[in-house]
């Protein structure tokens, strides 16, 4: 029975479990981070009118312009 652990991995299987390692890594970050995103525009969404500067010439129109 053939039996598998670190000392018998060699250099360049290591190298690909590692890359393996960090693409799933960030796969997962990534789309955590897309899904954390999306709900909260999602919930102020009712705010985003708020938050946005009007066009200058809409502030002049304020002071007699």
């Amino acid at each position: 029975m053939y039996q598998s652990n670190a000392s018998s991995l060699s250099a360049g299987d290591r190298w690909v479990i590692g890359l393996m390692a960090a693409g799933l890594t960030f796969v997962v970050g990534y789309t955590v981070t897309r899904v954390s995103l999306a709900s909260a525009t999602s919930t102020s969404e009712g705010d985003v009118q708020q938050n946005v500067i009007p066009h200058e010439g809409e502030l002049w129109n304020h002071f007699g312009g």
